[in-house]
């Protein structure tokens, strides 16, 4: 008889689910429809969503287990899923927590059937619109159905390495797509825009070329794909190279497009799980490159992470009472969740924690340099021997595991922006514009930036939030011919600047491990 795993699921459901080789305990849950809309980190043991309780013979814990869970839930059983390979057991599956609602607005106008869908498919999240001649009638936002199946690119990729899974992960994608279609009005036109692993694995491409090196493109984009029988063919944006893709492309069009259109020598930068960097020196020459960066800026990974949606905390002040944070309105009790702290949100408490002392430069906690601030650094603590500063709201902490998650994404932005302005022989202070796109894009408070060392304080003045890029070209891309041809020339007139096989690369990045911009 064929082993089982024996789930007891939190609302008295049991499923046998079968044991598939090379895949973790998460994983199967996940595909077996649980996990559903959690911003699961997939593998790295740091969230703590997938957490479930082996009923007998609980396999060793893991070092990441030992400070997410007590000596006493140790010894009970209590497990990261995604740490472990999927075999027999009986597990009980607890409620998750920190679902992530889909959201979605209402139709600003009377549906016809004319209109096209623009589809950004990012990594971690999945943003869309309905659109008619360029004007958006219905948009919505959800995380990327794929998630359970791999937080970043690497494990996503690794995942999609086998046909047969490659098929799931686009499956899973074009499915919510035509429901998405199907609560709304069919429709003539479909632009999809992604990073070249999303398009590829949404493509069913073999992805082999991006997953090591030398690094090469599956296919280079820009034209029609016939991704579903149930879906129009997408046209996905040219790519510009492997790690710098479709969604680039349709943030350039974007700021070419847009009626605030960008004023070169330009930096653009879309933040998400992985970085992509575009330096414009004029119309005609644009460098690019990419840095991965983790999805801890689009608020996965992290020990309270949220992406940004209803009942998130965005940004924090500091008051005589505390912390108070600042938190994204529900407008229905369906979308109140456990709190949970965004991208920015995380920005912002590091951003005030340097500035009161209660954070050093090098990441590490302080007593803090103001009577107020030292009440602050009073709440500091351990939990399961990690250092944890306590925030004072529904339980949320920082532990400072997350500090250096934040680091990490710093250090990366840091030295892209470093490497590129160097590569042209450019000073910040030469750009006209340095423009913030992606995750971090819609909502980052600048002088945060600023305080972290993401950017120079001399480049202040001339950052701006251009918001989601990736989605905004794609609705151009919908209906404007002219914008096609242009997306379709930038390849030829982009150069790539490789980062990471660099022979100092690990040198530099280490340099700008400190909450300060290093030239």
């Amino acid at each position: 008889m064929e082993k089982k795993i024996i789930v007891h699921n939190h609302d008295g459901e049991v499923m046998e689910l079968a044991p598939t080789e090379g895949l973790n305990i998460a994983q199967t849950l996940f595909l077996s429809g649980a996990f559903q809309g959690v911003p699961l980190c997939s593998g790295m043991g740091r969230c703590g969503l997938c957490k479930v309780r082996f009923e007998s013979d609980p396999p060793e814990p893991r070092k990441e287990e030992l400070h997410k869970f007590s000596a006493e839930e140790i010894e009970s059983g209590w497990r990261l899923s995604c740490l472990h390979q999927a075999r027999a057991a009986e597990i009980f599956l607890p409620k998750p927590e920190r679902v992530v609602p889909k959201v979605s607005d209402k139709f600003s106008r009377e549906l016809t059937e004319d209109l096209a869908l623009a589809v950004d498919l990012g990594t971690t999240g999945m943003h869309w619109a309905f659109t008619l001649n360029g004007e958006t009638v219905k948009s919505g936002q959800e995380l990327n159905p794929q998630i359970g199946l791999g937080s970043e690119v690497m494990s996503r990729l690794a995942f999609a390495a086998k046909p047969e899974q490659r098929k799931i992960l686009s499956r899973l994608v074009t499915e919510r797509l035509q429901s998405i279609i199907l609560e709304t009005v069919p429709v003539k036109e479909l632009v999809v825009s992604g990073n070249p692993s999303m398009t590829s694995i949404l493509a069913q491409d073999e992805v082999e070329s991006l997953s090591r090196a030398p690094y090469a493109l599956p296919d280079k984009g820009g034209k029609r794909v016939k991704l579903d029988a149930k879906l129009p063919e997408a046209y996905i944006p040219p790519h510009l190279a492997p790690f710098v893709g479709a969604d680039i492309t349709a943030g350039i069009v974007a700021l070419n497009f847009s009626e605030v259109k960008a004023q070169p020598p330009y930096l653009f930068a879309d933040l998400g799980t992985n970085g992509e960097f575009v330096l414009c020196l004029s119309k005609e020459e644009y460098i690019v490159c990419s840095v991965p960066m983790g999805p801890a800026l689009e608020g996965v990974g992290m020990s309270n992470g949220r992406t940004a949606g209803p009942g998130a905390v965005s940004a924090f002040t500091l008051t005589p009472l505390g912390l108070t944070p600042a938190i994204i309105k529900a407008e229905t009790a369906e979308q109140e969740q456990k709190p949970g702290i965004t991208g920015t949100g995380y920005l912002s408490l590091c951003s005030l924690l340097l500035k009161s002392g209660v954070l050093t430069r090098e990441g590490q906690f302080g007593p803090g340099n103001t009577p107020f601030a030292a009440k602050l650094a009073d709440k500091m603590t351990e939990i399961n021997g990690t250092p944890v500063l306590d925030l004072g709201y529904e339980g949320l902490t920082l532990p400072a595991p997350d500090v250096e998650e934040i680091l990490k994404v710093k250090a990366a932005f840091n030295l892209a922006m470093s490497a590129l302005l160097e590569k042209s022989g450019l000073a910040p202070s030469d750009l006209k514009e340095l423009i913030l796109g992606g995750a971090m894009g819609q909502h980052v408070n600048i002088n945060d930036l600023v305080a972290t060392g993401f950017i120079p304080a001399e480049s202040a003045a001339i950052t701006r939030a251009a918001g989601n890029t990736s989605l905004k070209g794609a609705i151009v891309l919908t209906h404007n011919q002219e914008a096609r041809d242009f997306a379709s020339s930038l390849p030829a007139r982009s150069e790539v600047l490789e980062l990471a096989g660099s022979s100092d690369f690990g040198q530099k990045y280490l340099e700008r491990m400190i909450f300060k911009y290093v030239y």
